[in-house]
């Protein structure tokens, strides 16, 4: 039997979201992030859109996940984010030919370890500095040396990448980011090889920054990457829809709460409907009283405490009966905004919606 909340998945928007990324990249190439499970779309899901939609490359966090890819069949360049930790994951990430991403020196020393028993040059290193993150990478002045041991590596083949991080790119113009470029300029004219700055909010607010590659992440997906305004407002679209129906339909009272802890307290007699989604779908429990919500496509408001698999929604102005259709977010519903509302962000809500909901997924635009 089909499940009352249910997940609708658009490749449609997700392959008119990558024409976006490449009109913003110009010549720069574009490494497609589909780590976290395609951010809570399908790894092989979003994997497959965007290859159809000509995208250069992937991006994921671990060589698990380029292998997956490469078991699919897909055959664009991979990049790991994570790079290798494991002598078994320089062995797959030498056997799949995916581009590693060393941030850490005791991955180095790993490589050194391991380098003879591996195909030659089958792997390509990227290194990643800290340029002001302080998350991962290494230090500038570590850089011209790991460059050197990665070009005398034997597994390690063409020349060595060169990759950073930003830190408050959503906050377009900000000083942290100008010195991040600044610091990275530096750094990359000490040796030759490609380059990669730009996540969502460098590539669609920060023009001028430059690279080789881009590395576009929820803005793939119609997630806007700034702390402002919609994803509307750079031609993206939803590619994840949550939408359930109405168990139930009733009348609480003036005075009297609603749901766990009687935060809501009804204003008045007022209509309110029972839809069949919560935490447990990956629904925000922390969501508060206001949090958007459509009925029928009408906007409303969720009331009283998320449940494992309610939440209680205000009907008042609304004709509404039992299994009549709820938009949690989507296609008529910025997920930004509910995001917005429960102080949190859109990547949250898409990679925290529950496996089995994916697994059940419906997918559109195929």
């Amino acid at each position: 039997m089909m499940r009352r909340a249910r997940l609708l998945i658009d490749t449609a928007a997700m392959r008119h979201n990558l024409g976006v990324a490449r009109e913003a990249a110009g010549t720069r190439s574009i490494f497609a992030a589909v780590k976290a499970d395609g951010y809570g779309h399908g790894l092989l899901t979003a994997a497959r859109a965007f290859s159809a939609a000509g995208t250069d490359g992937f991006a994921v966090a671990t060589p698990g996940e380029g292998l997956a890819l490469r078991e699919a069949g897909l055959t664009e360049r991979i990049l790991v984010l994570q790079g290798a930790l494991t002598a078994d994951e320089f062995a797959v990430a030498a056997e799949r030919s995916l581009d590693l991403v060393f941030h850490e020196l005791a991955q180095l020393d790993l490589l050194d370890q391991h380098a003879a028993s591996l195909p030659p040059g089958r792997i390509r290193a990227w290194i990643k500095a800290d340029t002001g993150m302080h998350r991962e990478g290494l230090m500038p002045e570590s850089v011209p040396a790991a460059r050197e041991r990665l070009l005398v590596c034997p597994a390690i083949g063409g020349s060595i990448g060169l990759m950073t991080h930003f830190a408050r790119a959503d906050e377009p113009g900000t000083a942290p980011t100008e010195q991040q470029v600044e610091t990275f300029r530096a750094i990359a004219a000490e040796g030759p090889g490609e380059t990669s700055l730009c996540n969502s909010a460098g590539l669609l607010g920060a023009t001028a920054v430059g690279g080789d590659w881009v590395r576009p992440g929820v803005m793939l997906y119609g997630g806007n990457p700034f702390i402002f305004g919609e994803a509307a407002q750079f031609d993206l679209r939803a590619a994840m829809t949550l939408k359930t129906v109405l168990v139930a339909v009733r009348q609480v009272p003036r005075g009297e709460s609603i749901g766990y802890g009687g935060r809501f307290v009804a204003p008045e007699t007022m209509p309110v409907g029972l839809a069949s989604v919560g935490y447990g779908d990956g629904y925000p429990r922390h969501a508060p009283d206001g949090t958007p919500i459509l009925v029928n496509g009408q906007r409303s408001q969720i009331v009283g405490r998320v449940s494992m698999d309610l939440v209680t929604v205000d009907l008042r102005g609304i004709q509404a009966q039992v299994g009549d259709e709820v938009e949690c977010w989507g296609s008529g519903l910025p997920i930004d905004q509910v995001a917005q509302s429960a102080g949190t962000i859109s990547y949250e809500l898409m990679c925290q919606v529950s496996g089995q909901l994916r697994a059940e997924g419906t997918i559109l635009g195929q």
